[in-house]
């Protein structure tokens, strides 16, 4: 959905209308039991004024939660890992109480992280998950909107095109949920079973594997009543990527990811790995390979096999983001087996997630 132009008469909420609407009416199908939240920074505020406005509309309650950067920063700068390592009553008690949830992103200057510690990063992780435990066990509907970390810091921090994330960025966040869904849908069907499945690229990536007699989950931006009955609860916009179950055994090859990752202000470039019955056996990066080694092992790969993968789907969305597993046939590697698809085997202390880029995926029976 495109943001409307700005009046210079009209609240400043008024541009962000069309996107609430389509956020709260078709995204999330909010209606009048329902209780919403937004979590914002402060230069997200009119979309959260304007969310929140729809939702009333819809006969919804909300509610804004309000994070600045400069408390965010101090916070983890001066707190200890204890403090960031236990639940926020206040949000647990809100997540008790809410049936959908909104986060529109942030903080704005990535550049700031830099100065933080790892471990600082991680015991706010484990903090974050246990408050948001209420949402897991009461499937509370979620839409992942960061727009509010769409920034030059951020991209200056990252050491990405401003003008190009944000003209991709609006341009995915734009595009035809119904085609998506259309496409998504058609590429399930095709994965459907146990499937052999190769990914090539023109960086030397040459994976096999066979996937799982699982039907994977198309995330289209859209919270259907289909999806919920599934417990697929979780949305992002801008939208379009499939995520599928892979048999962790299978998977053979090798990886040269040319998408980067991004760790606490710094970016991990050149990433490769090589992969034996699924395990990662060897790995490296031409950047900061000490944070891809941290993030890795603290996601034990030491004993994780690969699990699920994604591919995505949106076909305005280049390869130019900070997450760019929405963008057409960009694939994406996760370890352990998928938090939704498989949820009950699924473990909360194996998260990592990486894309690899665009690549060339070969179905067969």
């Amino acid at each position: 959905m495109a943001v409307a132009a700005e009046s210079p008469t009209a609240p400043a909420f008024e541009r962000w209308i069309p996107l609430a609407r389509q956020v709260v009416r078709q995204s999330l199908r909010l209606g009048w039991k329902d209780v919403f939240e937004i979590y914002s920074y402060i230069p997200t505020i009119p979309l959260a004024e304007a969310l929140a406005l729809e939702a009333r509309r819809s006969g919804s309650d909300t509610h804004i939660t309000l994070m600045t950067d400069d408390l965010w920063f101090t916070s983890m700068e001066e707190l200890s890992t204890k403090w960031l390592g236990q639940p926020s009553p206040a949000e647990y008690a809100v997540n008790e109480a809410i049936t959908a949830h909104i986060y529109l992103g942030g903080p704005a200057d990535a550049r700031r992280m830099r100065d933080i510690p790892p471990e600082k990063f991680e015991a706010n992780a484990m903090g974050g998950q246990k408050q948001d435990e209420p949402l897991r066990k009461r499937r509370v509907r979620q839409i992942d909107l960061p727009i509010g970390r769409v920034t030059p810091e951020r991209a200056e921090a990252y050491g990405l095109n401003y003008e190009d994330w944000y003209r991709s960025y609006n341009a995915a966040l734009a595009a035809d949920l119904k085609a998506i869904q259309r496409a998504g849908t058609s590429l399930a069907r095709s994965l459907s079973g146990r499937k052999k499945v190769r990914v090539t690229s023109s960086a030397r990536t040459d994976l096999r594997f066979e996937t799982k007699p699982i039907r994977p989950a198309l995330d289209d931006g859209i919270i259907s009543a289909a999806d919920v009955r599934r417990g697929f609860v979780s949305a992002a916009l801008p939208a379009g990527k499939l995520e599928a179950a892979m048999r962790p055994e299978s998977v053979e090859g090798e990886v040269h990811a040319t998408d980067p990752m991004f760790y606490g202000g710094r970016t991990i470039r050149g990433v490769s790995f090589r992969v034996k019955a699924g395990r990662i056996v060897e790995w490296r990066a031409e950047e900061h390979g000490d944070l891809l080694n941290r993030t890795l092992k603290g996601s034990k790969v030491e004993t994780a096999r690969l699990g699920w993968f994604t591919v995505g789907l949106n076909p305005v969305a280049d390869p130019c983001m900070l997450d760019n597993s929405i963008v057409k046939d960009d694939v994406g590697l996760g370890l352990g087996p998928h938090p939704q698809l498989e949820r009950r085997a699924a473990r909360p202390d194996v998260s990592f997630y990486a894309t690899i880029g665009p690549a060339q995926i070969e179905i067969g029976n």
